[in-house]
Parts: structure tokens; sequence; C-alpha cells
């Protein structure tokens, strides 16, 4: 076995091979030395820790998070890339590569334990891997993500800003959200259209709510209607006795928008419904 390569643009690397970036897999290959180093290390990898890679591509992050002595586990959907980083990365030390849709994780396929996550989330299916992320936190120690500004700053809203939708309830419903660096389209090769960033999640000791079935149907009814009051929401969700006293038991104002409720109203009125 041999010791992880040294920092290498990626587009040597890419060239070396053959390949130009797929738009059917919505590539966008980080090529700033400093931004993978920084992400590297946010995840802050112990000395033989296991990684999950979402989608590592060439292996730019992949080699930075071996040379701090992290174990990778890399799950890549692209057959040319597939090839590309068994060719490099076959006699390194710590990386395991497999075929998979990051789209579709199934931690508990992978560990037993909570375990790391990280990539950069091909912006078509980050609302899939999110839903993935909550749906497994028990299994996720830690999780640092690069996804567009906008669902960043959708991550960090509090209740009433203007930003402040279903994902954030949903997400920090189960983790809390720390921005990490914000990212320029020149970062990348080819340049997106839009300005990207990173994000730590870091499961919550105690959920802020369950995520139950009822909790889903409330926070998905008060958004998708989001100007109407959360009486006129949540109406197909109950007769309006059950809502009127629902809406008492869970000391929620039914003239107010669900965008003024935070997570820990959200799931009282669930339940409130649930009866």
């Amino acid at each position: 076995m041999s010791a992880p390569p040294a920092w290498e643009d990626p587009r040597r690397v890419l060239s070396r091979h053959g390949y130009a970036p797929s738009k059917r897999y919505s590539q966008n290959f980080l090529v700033t030395e400093g931004v993978v180093e920084g992400i590297a290390d946010a995840v802050a990898p112990r000395p033989g820790e296991r990684v999950v890679e979402l989608g590592p591509g060439a292996g730019t992050l992949t080699c930075a998070l071996l040379r701090r002595g992290a174990s990778v586990l890399a799950i890549e959907k692209d057959p040319r890339m597939l090839a590309l980083l068994r060719d490099e990365l076959r006699n390194v030390d710590g990386f395991e590569l497999r075929e998979g849709d990051a789209a579709e994780l199934d931690l508990a396929a992978l560990t037993t334990t909570p375990i790391a996550v990280t990539g950069n989330l091909p912006y078509a299916i980050t609302g899939s891997i999110f839903r993935r992320l909550v749906d497994q936190r028990t299994l996720v120690a830690r999780s640092i993500v690069m996804v567009q500004r906008e669902v960043r700053d959708r991550l960090l809203a509090g209740a009433g800003d203007e930003h402040y939708g279903a994902l954030t309830v949903f997400v920090s419903a189960a983790f809390r959200v720390e921005p990490v660096m914000t990212v320029k389209p020149g970062a990348f090769f080819p340049p997106p259209k839009v300005t990207s960033a990173v994000v730590r999640l870091v499961p919550h000791a105690t959920p802020r709510a369950e995520e139950t079935d009822a909790f889903r149907r409330v926070v998905r009814a008060a958004f998708d209607q989001r100007r109407k009051t959360l009486r006129n929401a949540l109406s197909s969700l109950a007769t309006p006795d059950v809502l009127a006293a629902a809406f008492v038991k869970a000391e929620v104002d039914p003239s107010v928008r669900g965008e003024t409720l935070d997570v820990e109203a959200f799931a009282r009125l669930a339940v409130a419904i649930e009866g």
C-alpha cells in the first residue's frame, strides 16, 4: 500500500484520463486547493476514522482526507470516475470505493455506529440527500457538505425569516447547522452559475422534534400554502373542530402563517392534531 498523493489540480487528473465534466452527473470539480483543504479541515477526521464521501469525482477531497489519516469510503455513480479512482488510488492505504447513488445513501448498510459524511453535493439531488441524512441521523456523527448558497441560507434561517421553509424545519429538527465557508463559482471547473457554501451538520443529542408522519404532513401543508393562515393551510388534515382543539392544546395561534412557527411549535401541533 502507498501514501495518498499530494495536491494535484483535478483538471490535470481528468486530462490524464481523457475525461471532461459530465452535465448528466452535474459535475463541477473543485480546483482551488485552499477550499478543498478547508473542507477537509472542517471534517477534521481522527486518525483512522471512517468517512463516507458522496460523489468523490476525481478524488481531490478524497486525497485531502486520506492525508489527514481518515479511512475514506467513497460512493460514486459515474462509471468514468469509478475507473479513474480505481486507477489513481487503488493502492492507497485507507481508500475504499463503491459504486452507488448518493441520493440513495443507506448508512445502515455501511456502518452500525455514527460516521462522518461529506461531499460536494450535486445540486439536483441535494434535497434527496438531506432527507436521507435526516432519516438516518442516528448514524451520522457529523456531515460537512457543499450546497448552493441559497440552500445554506434556508438551512440557517430562523422562524419568520424569508428563507425559512420546510427544509429548514426538517433539517434543524435533527441537526445543528453551522456555516463553514462561502465558495465562489471560480473555485470550480466548470464554474457553476451560482455561489456555493459549505455547511456542517451536527446531530442534536435529543432531536428538537420526532419526524413522524403527522409532523411531516403538518410542516408540508403549512409551507405548501405559506401565504395562508395555519387555520386554512391545515384544513385538509382534520375537521375544523379537531383543528380548533389542536391549536388550543399546542398553544399555536391559528391566524398566523406557518413560516412564523419554530420547530417545537410544529411538533406540538402535529401531536395535538394526531390526538
